[in-house]
């Protein structure tokens, strides 16, 4: 009967798919104005950001192309959105894929001289590697004229993009677990990242023509 009620008066159901991309979008937001911040305040921050903004144009780079692509990157997956701006929708996707371009090369040169330096800052180069190599397929895609192709890299970019939020939540965990600054960035460094892409492939293989449903975003 309950399922009969729900299926009879949808408006009555929880719309979790909306409620999922507003909490993701709300986090993403957030670390987007951080990461813009941080490139205008990084000489108040204290020696960490002191450290990376060594070479200030290279982390100015990393971190507002960092900002913009978290800014950018909800909107793009709204759907609503898609349907209703399409002509803003592609010139906001090319914005965010030269930004994540510009920041994962930042990236790569900052990743060796990070505080996890005890590996060689190897996560982070694999992550910034990685976000290069998925833009770079989202484009392609695109270019052949592959809209749902370019969705599915657009979808595991954007789960890169995500390791910003992933990475500030998890190093107070870390932190709280007893973990040194050094070895929780060193441990943070791969798990900021790499659930993430399971997870988003676990759910693109989900929903894939044939899967139990269809891809559909907000």
């Amino acid at each position: 009967m309950a399922t009969l009620a729900t299926s009879a008066n949808p408006e009555k159901s929880i719309p979790w798919p909306r409620i999922g991309w507003r909490v993701m979008a709300l986090l993403s937001f957030a670390s987007g104005v951080w990461g813009l911040y941080v490139s205008v305040a990084y000489p108040q921050l204290g020696d960490h950001y002191a450290r990376m903004f060594a070479v200030p144009i290279i982390a100015f780079v990393h971190t507002v192309g960092g900002g913009l692509a978290s800014l950018i990157g909800p909107l793009q997956f709204h759907a609503g959105f898609r349907r209703r701006h399409l002509g803003l929708h592609r010139w906001l996707g090319r914005i965010y894929l030269i930004a994540v371009g510009l920041s994962a090369l930042g990236g790569l040169y900052l990743s060796p001289a990070s505080l996890a330096s005890n590996t060689f800052g190897i996560a982070f180069i694999a992550l910034a590697l990685a976000w290069l190599y998925t833009g770079w397929n989202a484009y392609a895609t695109i270019r052949r004229g592959d809209v749902a192709g370019h969705r599915r890299w657009m979808i595991r970019n954007f789960a890169l993009t995500y390791a910003a939020v992933t990475l500030r939540i998890e190093m107070p965990l870390c932190m709280l677990a007893g973990m040194g600054t050094v070895l929780a960035l060193n441990v943070v460094g791969w798990t900021c990242w790499i659930p993430n892409l399971f997870a988003v492939e676990w759910w693109i293989r989900r929903t894939e023509p044939g899967g139990r449903q269809q891809v559909r975003l907000v």
